[in-house]
C-alpha cells in the first residue's frame, strides 16, 4: 500500500498489552492505525469526524462495549469493515450483533495478529471490489 492508500484503522482495546501489539501489527501491514483503550474514546474519535475504513474492538470493555459500540457504528458512522475480538468465541453469532450478516467479522481471543491483519486486507478489498 502506497501512503495514499493508506487505510485507516481503529482499535479499541483496553489490554494496554494487546492494544499496543494490535497497532504495531497493523501499522507495520502499512494502515493508519488509531489505538484507544474503550469504547467509549472510540466513540468519541468517530464522533470528532476521523473516517476509519476499519474498526478493531474488543468485546468486554470499561465504559462502552464492543457490541454497543459496533451497535452505535452501523447506526451513525460509514465504517465497511468491524472485527470483534472476544473470549467468548462460539457464544456469539456476529450476525446476531446487527441486521446486516457478514458486517462483523468474530475473531475469538487468543489469536494471531496476522491473522486479523488478513481478515481487515481481505475485508477491504473484497469492500472495494463490490463497490462498498
Amino acid at each position: 500500500m502506497s501512503a495514499t492508500q493508506k487505510k485507516r484503522v481503529l482499535i479499541a482495546e483496553d489490554d494496554p498489552v494487546l492494544r499496543h501489539l494490535l497497532q504495531f501489527t497493523l501499522d507495520r501491514a502499512g494502515m493508519d492505525v488509531t489505538a484507544v483503550a474503550d469504547g467509549q474514546l472510540a466513540w468519541e474519535a468517530i464522533e470528532s469526524s476521523e473516517k476509519f475504513d476499519a474498526m478493531v474492538t474488543d468485546h468486554e470493555m470499561p465504559a462502552l462495549s464492543g457490541v454497543e459500540l459496533i451497535g452505535r457504528v452501523v447506526e451513525k458512522a460509514p465504517i465497511s469493515v468491524i472485527v470483534l475480538c472476544t473470549a467468548k468465541g462460539f457464544e456469539i453469532d456476529p450476525d446476531r450483533i446487527v441486521d446486516r450478516p457478514g458486517l462483523v467479522s468474530l475473531v475469538s481471543k487468543p489469536f494471531s495478529p496476522k491473522q486479523l491483519v488478513s481478515i481487515i486486507e481481505e475485508r477491504l478489498e473484497k469492500n472495494a471490489s463490490d463497490g462498498t
